[in-house]
């Protein structure tokens, strides 16, 4: 993969720019893998133990009005403890992506009913008209983290956890019903 900018910031966000007028008629492919001091970041960011192999591959082409398109897919392995069993375990994460960049301009001028969760608003340039790939990424990658990550096969066996019936309040005064030897008559 070609030598690229990628910048971590302080809040953890990758930065990896591409400028709207960088991008030729015919669109641009573009390709990277994180270093192993940004995963480790990265890793912290997700709540995870580990990333492996953690690479971006997008191709950007260019619309109308200083916008671009990008389609492209993040890959990577991530470290994590399986709920049931608490090993370590590795999920493979490979996801395809795409989206829109437009200038702040023009985003701002969405509006979007409250209860519209279907629409996807377009993505912000960056101030100098900069589509940072390396964010939505890592945004993508994160999503297809696990929430509640398992092992294959693993399953809980609450069995003998199972908790027991509640007693009634009441269950005691059943004992005073019943005749004892020599009550016959009361």
């Amino acid at each position: 993969m070609a030598d690229i900018d990628l910048l971590l910031g302080e809040d953890l966000t990758l930065s990896f720019d591409i400028r709207v007028d960088e991008v030729p008629p015919t669109g641009r492919e573009v390709a990277f893998e994180l270093p192993e001091e940004m995963r480790t970041s990265m890793a912290e960011r997700f709540g995870v133990r580990d990333i492996e192999g953690l690479a971006v591959h997008a191709r950007i082409m260019p619309l109308d009005e200083g916008c671009v398109h990008v389609t492209g897919a993040v890959r990577g392995r991530v470290e994590q403890v399986c709920g049931v069993t608490l090993d370590p375990m590795w999920t493979q994460i490979s996801q395809d992506f795409a989206a829109e960049f437009q200038p702040v301009n023009m985003v701002a001028k969405f509006v979007i009913p409250e209860d519209d969760f279907e629409t996807d608003l377009p993505e912000s340039l960056t101030d100098d008209g900069a589509a940072n790939i390396g964010e939505l990424a890592m945004q993508v990658f994160a999503m297809e983290i696990p929430a509640y990550p398992r092992k294959e096969g693993a399953a809980f066996d609450a069995g003998d956890l199972a908790p027991e019936q509640p007693v009634s309040p009441f269950a005691v005064l059943a004992d005073l019903h019943k005749p004892t030897p020599g009550d016959e008559g009361t």
